[in-house]
Order: structure tokens, then C-alpha cells, then sequence
């Protein structure tokens, strides 16, 4: 026979084959139902209940809660707001304009930085652009496009006031260029005007370009490390080889000058006309540097040692032994400054 066990109801979960109760549908509610499952698969109608409920809840009004304290108050417990000190906002009126500085007074310590509309705004117009590029009224275009760059290293993260500092470089050019067209050529640069003259040496003659900071260091180093050599040397073996070791390494000097300002054409196009261009970079850098050298130690050290032979002229003992330091101080000072602002 077949085993059966009987099993009973546990009293701590209901049993699963209990009839659920059947609700009886009526027309309304089953009416209800199909609008619900439409609802859920069109887009439109879930829109549109949601604008619904949106349009109710806002205007329902919005009441504080008992014992809410307004925003003020509740800040207050984060201790006093900073207040800027009167000087700053002086100062900040002084510089960046009256309205501005009333704003920074009205924030609650934070340090409203004005803009350049207010500081400069105006450059071209209002405001001077002479003093606002830091320059003196009537200076050459050499010193208003340095001040320009000074201005943008200064002014580069700050957009406005870089373009107030462009728009008073741009007033200054277009007045210098309207007062040529009227015939008044005061303000323009002497080297324009002279610009068709040939010079006294011809193409070889000295060009004013000044070197960069680095450049000046290097070549101020090797001068003084020229004459300190001279300097320590004793006297009884003094001679004028570290002047010329110094000229050497500036002529070097030079020509790395001229391939950054004048690079020439690209070897990659016209190799014979880079090398020729090469070449005359190297000659005139040693026609300058050792034309330089060659003229301040005969005006400083052969000169004088003829004026003395020839009118039998009595030299005081310590200048005969200090000779060679005192030639190599002025020549290491000529060949330093031709090449940190000649090429």
C-alpha cells in the first residue's frame, strides 16, 4: 500500500493552498483599471499628471514650521561675517573705481576683485592709455610694445584687464598714426625717420637688440670672471690672456644671438642659402665682438703706452702694475654690453 503522511498547519505562517478572497468587479472598477494601464503605457497622459500635480503643489503656500528661525539668524551662530577693513576699500576705490569697491564693502568678507572695466575701463576711451601702459606720453614704439608685453605676462590669467591693456596699445597706435597723416611726425621713433640714411660702417654697423635676462647673465659672468682672473693674478706674471679668452667665448656668444634673432632661410629648402646665411652670421659676429675688443685695448692699453714713450711722461709706479687689470676691466665692460644690447 501506498505510504501517505498527513501534514498539519503550522500556527506561525498561513497555509499556501488558502483561498485568496475574490473580489467581485464592477463596471466602475473595471473601468478604472483599463484607464491605469493606458495611463502607464502612454507617455502623454504620465506628462500630463505630472504637470498637474506640479501646478497643485505649487500653489499650495509654503508656511515656516513652528519655532523656524529666518536664514539670518540661523547664520548667526557661525560667529560674526568679516568685515574688509576701510583702508582696503579705499584703496580698492582708488584703483578699481568707486562702484566696484561698494560692492566688495556689501559681501560678507569675500573680496569682490574689480574688474578692468573699472580699473582701466576705458583705456582708449576715458581713462589715459599712456598711464594706463605705464609709459610716458610720447614714448618711441620699441618702449610701448615692451610695456604691452609686460602688461599680458602680468595680466595673462585675467582676460579683461588684457584686453583693456590691448585696446590702449591699439588707441596709441591709431593716434600716432593719424598725427603722420596729418604731416606731425613728433612722435615717431628717430630710427623711422632715419631709417633710408646708411649708417657710418655701412650693413656691419652695430643693430640695437637687446638679449634676454638669462642671455645678460651669461655674458656679464664671463666678463667679471675675466677681470677677478686678471685681478688675482700677481702682479710680476699679469697678462692680457684672460681678455682674450673672455673675447672668444664672446664671440661665441654673439653668434648664438644672431641664430635666434635672425634665424634665416630653412636648410631643408635652400641648403646653399643657409649655409651662406650661416657664414655671415659667423663673420659678423667676429667682425663685431673682435672689432669691439680691438678698439678698446688700443684706446686703453697701446694708446697710452705711446703717448707715454713719445713726451717721456712720468707714470706712477702702481698704474704701470695695474695696467692689465684696469684694460681688462674696460674691455670686459665694452664686449659685456655689445653683446646683451647690440647684434
Amino acid at each position: 500500500p501506498r505510504r501517505t503522511t498527513r501534514r498539519t498547519k503550522s500556527p506561525h505562517r498561513p497555509s499556501s493552498r488558502s483561498a485568496a478572497p475574490v473580489e467581485r468587479l464592477t463596471p466602475t472598477h473595471t473601468a478604472r483599471v483599463v484607464h491605469n494601464l493606458g495611463a502607464r503605457r502612454d507617455p502623454f497622459v504620465r506628462l500630463g499628471k505630472m504637470m498637474s500635480l506640479a501646478s497643485t503643489a505649487a500653489s499650495v503656500p509654503v508656511t515656516r514650521a513652528s519655532g523656524a528661525r529666518p536664514r539670518a539668524q540661523r547664520n548667526a551662530g557661525n560667529g560674526p561675517a568679516p568685515k574688509v577693513p576701510k583702508e582696503r576699500v579705499a584703496a580698492a576705490a582708488a584703483v578699481f573705481g568707486a562702484r566696484r569697491a561698494s560692492a566688495m564693502s556689501a559681501s560678507r568678507g569675500t573680496f569682490v576683485a574689480a574688474r578692468a572695466s573699472a580699473a582701466a575701463g576705458g583705456a582708449g576711451s576715458d581713462a589715459d592709455p599712456w598711464k594706463a601702459l605705464g609709459v610716458p606720453q610720447g614714448a618711441d614704439a620699441d618702449a610701448i610694445k615692451k610695456a604691452l608685453d609686460r602688461k599680458k605676462l602680468l595680466y595673462k590669467s585675467e582676460p579683461e584687464k588684457l584686453a583693456a591693456m590691448e585696446t590702449a596699445y591699439e588707441s596709441i597706435v591709431q593716434a600716432s598714426l593719424q598725427a603722420r597723416l596729418r604731416g606731425d611726425v613728433s612722435s615717431v621713433d628717430s630710427r623711422v625717420l632715419k631709417a633710408d640714411t646708411v649708417p657710418l660702417f655701412g650693413p656691419w654697423a652695430p643693430i640695437p637688440s637687446e638679449a634676454p635676462l638669462k642671455d645678460k647673465k651669461v655674458n656679464v659672468a664671463i666678463s667679471v670672471a675675466a677681470f677677478f682672473v686678471t685681478l688675482f693674478t700677481p702682479g710680476q706674471i699679469r697678462t692680457l690672456q684672460p681678455i682674450i679668452y673672455a673675447t672668444i667665448f664672446h664671440v661665441f656668444r654673439m653668434f648664438m644671438k644672431l641664430v635666434d634673432v635672425d634665424p634665416g632661410p630653412s636648410a631643408n629648402i635652400d641648403k646653399d642659402a643657409a649655409v651662406r646665411h650661416n657664414n655671415k652670421r659667423f663673420f659678423r659676429s667676429f667682425a663685431l665682438v673682435i672689432g669691439t675688443f680691438a678698439v678698446t685695448l688700443g684706446l686703453t692699453y697701446y694708446v697710452p703706452n705711446i703717448i707715454f714713450e713719445m713726451f717721456k711722461v712720468k707714470v706712477p709706479v702702481w698704474y704701470l702694475l695695474n695696467q692689465e687689470v684696469f684694460v681688462t676691466g674696460v674691455v670686459a665692460t665694452a664686449l659685456a654690453y655689445l653683446t646683451c644690447f647690440y647684434r
